[in-house]
């Protein structure tokens, strides 16, 4: 069994690293961070949550966005039919794709993300050592049988809509880690180690309402995309609730843009030991990502997810989701199931 998580008043574990780490909690060579916590016996408690057998897919279109943000690519695809040697079509076809791995439904590997200043991901390694070598790649998490656990789903929109608050997802504004838990508590769910987070926050269901002049317009912007908020009070509240993964409909999971005034020197940070450390910015990715091996999802479809969680009146599930099986990969598509 992997050791639990320690307090979060522990943090960092390696001392000669950077702010909020824990790294070495599951030995020096770990190449699954948080995912460790994933074992037979809580895959095996985690099936308890198939009863229904309604399943319900996590992924978006892959050439969704229609033009991404971030000044990622388009998806590109093409059929190509499997002609004779004289020309002539046979009923066979292949396709092929073109995809950046960051611009539609998508994990975040360990390898997409680090601290800023210290210039290191997950368990100390540099950018040369991910360049020489396939260290930390998600084909690691692939091959450990990915991410086969309890699902926890947080619908914000339907939330707000009972509270009386008008939500925007498109917008740069953000879920607290107060709203969080009081989401969470309305739930009934009781969090344990090893669960996955799917957090609602009504991005793609506002996506597809725009026109294709209107995506146009989104994507040549400054990323503005509503998220969980860039505090240490959300990081805690992760921690705390035994997350192994977090994933959501938004862009980047916590509001963007990643960098700004909330998190600029002497901004929100003022009077920590550990300030210069988040300059950076994605405060959340780099604790997460660089700090904790905790995988990041991000643009997951969760229409579906949650009308059928408000249907079934529950709000857990068990979630599959293996990320393509590439060596020193990135990021994936997360080719994700739900099952109630």
């Amino acid at each position: 069994m992997p050791p639990s998580r320690p307090a979060f008043s522990s943090l960092p574990l390696d001392k000669n690293g950077p702010a909020g780490n824990a790294w070495g909690l599951y030995g020096p060579n770990d190449e699954l961070g948080a995912l460790n916590m994933i074992t037979p016996d809580s895959v095996k408690a985690a099936a308890q949550d198939i009863q229904t057998g309604d399943r319900v897919s996590l992924d978006w279109l892959l050439n969704h966005p229609t033009f991404p943000s971030f000044n990622r690519p388009e998806f590109g695809w093409k059929m190509i039919n499997r002609a004779h040697p004289d020309g002539r079509k046979r009923i066979v076809n292949d396709d092929e794709l073109h995809i950046n791995t960051q611009s539609s439904s998508q994990w975040d590997g360990f390898r997409h993300y680090g601290y800023q200043k210290a210039a290191k991901y997950y368990g100390g390694r540099s950018q040369s050592d991910v360049e020489t070598s396939e260290v930390i790649g998600i084909h690691a998490i692939a091959h450990s049988g990915g991410i086969t656990t309890r699902g926890v789903v947080l619908d914000y929109p339907r939330y707000c809509k009972k509270k009386g608050i008008q939500v925007n997802a498109l917008s740069a504004t953000s879920i607290s880690a107060d709203t969080l838990k009081d989401m969470l508590k309305e739930t009934g769910v009781e969090t344990r180690e090893g669960d996955l987070l799917l957090l609602r926050t009504g991005f793609t269901e506002a996506y597809v309402k725009l026109d294709n002049a209107a995506r146009k317009e989104l994507a040549a912007k400054p990323p503005q995309f509503l998220g969980v908020e860039s505090t240490k009070d959300v990081l805690q509240w992760i921690w705390e609730s035994g997350f192994c993964a977090v994933a959501g409909d938004a862009p980047s999971f916590e509001m963007s843009p990643l960098v700004g005034e909330h998190n600029a020197p002497g901004g929100i940070w003022k009077g920590e030991a550990w300030e210069e450390d988040m300059q950076g910015g994605g405060l959340v990715h780099q604790w997460c990502l660089g700090g904790w091996g905790v995988m990041i999802g991000e643009m997951w479809d969760l229409e579906a997810l949650c009308d059928t969680c408000e249907r079934l009146g529950r709000w857990t599930c068990f979630v599959s989701s293996v990320p393509l099986k590439v060596p020193g990969g990135v990021a994936s598509p997360p080719n994700a199931v739900a099952i109630f």
